[in-house]
């Protein structure tokens, strides 16, 4: 913002002699007292004479009250209470929104605590106005340094040191607090020099020796320049004799000892801490303030570890944790911001800034008044104040009683205007740098710098703050640069061109308005003459007049335009590029008004949208069991046909007459319900449309502007869409607030909203459409479905306290007659859903199931088959037959029945009471298939016939009940029968594929033609269940002759054996080695013994031609040789470790020369290899 002190427009052209002027009413004169930081305090250890002159300043203006005054007592009692108790010291977070004076609390605390002293040689104490108990804390704190080393105090924000590296950004602090380089390395050299003596000595050398250059710090500079200066060579030889040879030597050991780090261990940085500002050995009593923390972490979680890591190390260091104290500013509180929490462990002391705290000091540091002028300033606000009550009356910022109570000390600022300056700069000002006006010291001092030479009464007006921000506003692209010269050229020009200009600052500032919230501020004559008067004595009729006439020359000069809102004639700033936004609206506005039919369509699509939504939100129910009913909505000239069978909502746009008469003419008994829509304000709501439509096609159409001037026009036309929107809107709540509700025959249906009549009148009419529906209002019939579906209950209707027979129960007579010979389940339900009865699922399907388990009903699947009321799958309802059932089987045949039914039925599986006629069908079935396996094919006998059980699927239900009675004992009979013919198939069927194994394994022996002939006679006879076994004898011969056989084949490979093992204990060598490694060599070759083949029984017989077929009997035998040369080989290379086996080559040889010729390289091959060692050729 701007230090424009240029008097106001007006002003300057009406100064007037009165008593007193506006600079005479303030404690301090605005045009003679400045602001030294311009409203925003840096907290740096920064002790230059302008940094010195400014802290002076902000010492006399610190207003200690308020927060300021409950942080400031928070944080010294605390660390009081730590320090006597030796406990770690807990860190404090200042915390409050960006201008609330966080930044100007660190600092006085960090100034305070060390009690700093300033140019005039007066202490900080003696400047600032503590209350009594702060000022207690601080004399208590100054007697507790005295007993702990003194007092030290470090200031400064992280983001100015080492950036990324927060150790050596925080340690650059602490080094520059006790006057050392901030660098890690620098500061640790001239400790160095300390502690060796030389330091004064160094410097002054360089300070004589430099070449001085004006401006310049020649020590800065050198140590700046440490491991190339050789001026600081040289200081440090001449300082310290026989420290190096060199200025080389001395570069080099400079650049080894003080090395530009990139960061530091934790144990570096506590040592460091303690060598900067350690008094004997003991740490004085730290405040070290870190300003703008949030800030410099911002979404950064490794910076927010990083500062955790470095506040838990030092407060937890038993060489610092009852003396160091960490203060952080931030704009949130911690738990506010995710990244912040971890940092809510460390910093558990919070002080949060108000809204309140800086009104507070800005009455005082820049509005204070003195006492003889308030009688003054409160005279003019009582006679004016039905004048400033006036003010932006209906706003959402208007005057309200409050107001008055700070009126006198906030004057010349009015409290409304003041809220339309914190409403409108958040949206100039996006950065938030300069968006809040009351956290602005500048801003405010700037104000009464413009009235001061005026007359009390004169008031700062709405659009000073244009001229304070208007250059800012152009350079961000805020504003664009045609109405910025537009208006700057109005000021220049005579009174009325003036006022103009500030008429058009006004409509832009109020066009920034957030378009989210609706304020109630528009750009009306009347607003903008509250906004601009600043004379509260004079002039306000006049200037009232004049307003109105110069925007109508603003509108024919094209600088404006007029709008009809709600709030009446607004107007918007018009440019060139607004002009051809406005003609597309106007053409988009023409031709909707030339298509009434699409007009009559979105007029309508309103009403019915609205209707609809009302009708939605019921929830018609009926009954005990909260049967749920849907209305259907009707808008056309005439009832559907089906109005009889489903609940209708008519709203049929027709006059109000009209209307009544369809109601009340219509049958009391049906259950229409009647919604009457007002027919009233049609042109209106029209009118409200097409503007509505013109602006959001030219919105889309247009598209998103890039241009400054483009973004006003979308800024204007998406206003003008708000405001269509905002007439509409109240043009149909005042239709719909008419609508009417009634039942046919002209009942009128009351409630609070028309959702609630719907409501009302759809109890009502669901009693009319469904008349039947009380007879099956019972809860239990969910009951009733579950004992007949899980149990086939035949008393299931017990559970709806019918102890009656099935039949006589009222829902379950109404289901009978329905049914009549046949229906599907379909039928049934669709029969009972609808008008007059309105029957839920469970009520239906609930009597269905209970007259099947009783046997009223049978039913049958697609396939005519029959299901009871156990097995029929409730999915499956639909496609199933109901019918009467004519035949009834007393309770003794049903268990007879059951009897034969369990008996059919496989192992496991049971037939309980009401299940006989669906496990019937199961037990045939299971039967049917005994029977297929005590026959089949060949050699197996014919299947046996099944026509006692194939005669009992042709009845269903009761009918087939009887038939099985009838036939029970037949039936019983011949199950028997197949079931032990059945198992005797299994048994001979494993026989015989023994046999037909056998008679395979004979093929090549003498009984293999027999037993062929044997087998091809059982399949051609099927007497393969013939007694006696034709199977046993064969079985017995074909397993001798296989038992013959394999013992024949044993005594083969048992002689040669024998005779190998013979030749081989005839050898030489073998017979060479003892026993054990005789063993062990047959044993590795598998030669220690002859197999034992096991023949006792046909398994085994069969086992051991598994293991070992004919085939390869023979060939076991021709290994034998072989097997038994090896081991020998193997003895040999036992008893000549080094002998070498030679494969000798072995070619076919056809000639004596060829003989010759291979015995001549044998020899050759022979001779060579006998050099190295006994050899033997294979």
């Amino acid at each position: 913002m701007g230090g424009d002190t240029t008097q106001l427009p007006s002003l300057q052209c009406h100064k007037e002699n009165t008593k007193m002027l506006n600079r005479e009413i303030y404690l301090h004169d605005p045009l003679t007292s400045r602001l030294a930081n311009n409203g925003v305090a840096q907290v740096k250890d920064d002790l230059s004479k302008a940094a010195i002159d400014t802290l002076e300043y902000e010492l006399r203006t610190f207003v200690c009250d308020g927060a300021y005054a409950a942080g400031m007592e928070k944080i010294l009692g605390a660390y009081i209470q730590n320090i006597k108790s030796d406990g770690e010291q807990p860190g404090v977070w200042i915390s409050g929104f960006f201008g609330s004076g966080k930044s100007h609390l660190a600092k006085m605390l960090r100034t305070l605590w060390t009690n700093q002293k300033l140019n005039d040689g007066n202490y900080a104490r003696s400047l600032v106005d503590l209350p009594s108990n702060i000022a207690a804390q601080f004399d208590e704190l100054y007697s507790l340094a005295s007993q702990h080393q003194g007092l030290h105090a470090a200031s400064g924000t992280l983001g100015a040191g080492a950036g990324e590296q927060v150790r050596l950004a925080f340690l650059g602090i602490i080094f520059k607090s006790a006057g050392l380089p901030e660098q890690y390395h620098l500061a640790r050299f001239v400790m160095w020099l300390k502690e060796e003596g030389v330091l004064e000595q160094v410097q002054t050398y360089i300070t004589e020796n430099a070449k001085a250059k004006e401006g310049r710090d020649p020590w800065a500079h050198e140590l700046k320049n440490l491991h190339v200066s050789p001026i600081m060579g040289n200081a440090l030889l001449q300082a310290l004799p026989g420290f190096a040879s060199d200025v080389k030597e001395v570069r080099d050991m400079l650049r080894a000892q003080y090395k530009i780090v990139d960061d530091v261990t934790n144990d570096e940085m506590v040592t460091a801490i303690m060598d900067t500002l350690a008094v004997n050995g003991e740490l004085p009593l730290t405040l070290v303030v870190l300003d703008e923390v949030q800030q410099y972490i911002g979404d950064d979680v490794k910076k927010a570890f990083d500062v955790q890591e470095v506040v838990e190390t030092c407060s937890g260091n038993g060489r610092l944790k009852s003396k160091l104290l960490f203060v952080a500013t931030g704009q949130s509180a911690l738990s506010g911001m995710a990244n912040l929490n971890r940092l809510m462990g460390r910093f558990q002391v919070p002080v949060q800034l108000e809204d309140t705290d800086v009104d507070s000091v800005i009455r005082k540091v820049i509005l204070q008044k003195k006492e003889t002028a308030r009688p003054q300033i409160q005279t003019i606000i009582d006679n004016e104040l039905g004048e400033i009550s006036r003010h932006l009356r209906g706003s959402i910022i208007e005057h309200n009683k409050d107001d008055e109570k700070w009126m006198v000390a906030d004057y010349p600022l009015l409290p409304v205007r003041r809220r339309f300056w914190e409403r409108v700069l958040p949206a100039l000002d996006k950065t938030g740098t300069g968006s809040q006006l009351r956290n602005q010291l500048r801003v405010v001092h700037e104000a009464t710098k413009v009235t001061a030479e005026y007359p009390l009464g004169y008031v700062v007006p709405a659009d000073y703050i244009y001229d304070q921000i208007a250059t800012k506003l152009l350079n961000s692209g805020v504003i664009g640069k045609d109405i910025y010269e537009t208006i700057s050229r109005l000021k220049g020009g005579d009174s009325d061109q003036k006022l103009q200009a500030r008429i058009l600052a006004l409509i832009l500032l109020i066009s920034k308005l957030p378009n989210d919230i609706e304020y109630g501020i528009a750009a009306t004559a009347d607003t903008l003459s509250d906004l601009l008067l600043e004379n509260l004595l004079e002039g306000k009729h006049e200037l009232r007049a004049r307003v109105p006439k110069l925007l109508v020359k603003l509108v024919d000069d094209g600088l404006v335009m007029p709008m009809q809102t709600n709030a009446g004639e607004e107007y918007r700033l018009q440019t060139v590029e607004s002009q051809q936004w406005y003609d597309m609206y106007r053409q988009q506005e023409s031709e909707l008004k030339s298509n009434p039919q699409r007009l009559e369509v979105f007029r309508s699509q309103e009403i019915q949208q609205y209707v609809r939504k009302q009708v939605a939100q019921a929830r018609i129910t009926q009954g005990n069991v909260a049967e749920p009913r849907t209305i259907n909505l009707e808008f056309g000239t005439e009832l559907p046909s089906d109005a009889d069978k489903k609940l209708y909502a008519w709203a049929p746009e027709v006059p109000e007459k009209q209307f009544n008469d369809l109601a009340r003419g219509a049958n009391p008994d049906t259950a229409t319900i009647y919604i009457y829509v007002p027919t009233t304000q049609r042109d209106e709501l029209r009118k409200a449309i097409v503007e509505l439509k013109a602006a959001e096609t030219t919105i889309d159409v247009r598209g998103t502007a890039k241009t400054d001037a483009g973004k006003e026009a979308y800024a204007a036309m998406e206003y003008r869409f708000k405001e269509a929107d905002r007439t509409k809107k109240a043009i149909l709540k005042d239709i719909f607030d008419q609508i009417q509700v009634k039942l046919a025959g002209g009942q009128e249906v009351e409630g609070e909203s028309l959702a609630e009549q719907i409501q009302n009148a759809g109890e009502l009419a669901c009693q009319r459409l469904y008349s039947k529906f009380k007879m099956a209002d019972n809860k239990g019939w969910a009951k009733v479905y579950n004992r007949a579906s899980t149990q086939a209950d035949a008393n299931a209707l017990e559970a709806i306290e019918h102890n009656d027979d099935a039949d006589k129960h009222p829902v379950c007579a109404e289901v009978k007659r329905f049914i009549g010979v046949m229906k599907t389940g379909r039928e049934i339900i669709d029969n009972f859903k609808d008008a007059p009865y309105g029957w839920g699922k469970d009520t239906i399907e609930g009597a269905l199931f209970a007259m099947l388990a009783s046997g009223v009903l049978k039913a049958s699947d697609g396939q005519e088959k029959a299901v009871d009321a156990k097995n029929l799958d409730r999915s499956s309802v639909t496609q199933t037959k109901f019918r009467p059932e004519s035949v009834t089987l007393s309770k003794v045949q049903i268990i007879k029945v059951r009897g034969l039914i369990n008996a059919l039925l496989p192992e496991g599986q049971n037939c309980s009471t009401g299940e006989e006629q669906s496990k019937l069908p199961q037990a045939i079935a299971n039967a049917k298939q005994v029977a297929r396996s005590a026959g089949g094919e060949a050699p197996l006998p014919l299947v046996p016939s099944t026509s006692v059980l194939t005669n009992l699927d042709i009845y269903s239900g009761n009918d087939k009940l009887q038939q099985a009675f009838d036939a029970k004992d037949d039936i019983q009979s011949q199950f028997t029968q197949w079931q032990a013919q059945a198992d005797l198939v299994t048994t001979r069927m494993n026989q015989w594929h023994e046999l037909t194994t056998a008679t395979g394994c004979c093929k090549g022996f003498a009984i293999h033609t027999t037993l062929t002939q044997q087998v091809d006679s059982i399949i051609e006879n099927r007497s393969l269940l013939a007694e006696p076994n034709p199977i046993t004898p064969l079985l017995q011969q074909a397993e001798s002759a296989l038992r013959d056989a394999i013992t024949a084949k044993l005594s083969e490979y048992e002689d040669e054996f024998n005779t190998c093992h013979r030749d081989l204990n005839d050898d030489s060598n073998w017979l060479k080695l003892d026993d054990a490694k005789k063993n062990e060599l047959l044993a590795n070759r598998s030669l220690s013994s002859i197999p034992s083949v096991d023949l006792s029984s046909a398994a085994a017989i069969y086992d051991a031609l598994e293991a070992t077929s004919f085939e390869q009997w023979n060939d076991r035998i021709s290994a034998l040789p072989g097997r038994f040369d090896a081991a020998l080989k193997d003895a040999i290379s036992e008893l000549a470790p080094k002998v070498k086996h030679i494969r000798l080559n072995k070619p076919m040889l056809e000639s004596e020369d060829d003989l010759k010729a291979w015995l001549t390289a044998v020899e050759a091959q022979l001779r060579s290899e006998l050099a190295n060692g006994p050899v033997v050729p294979s």
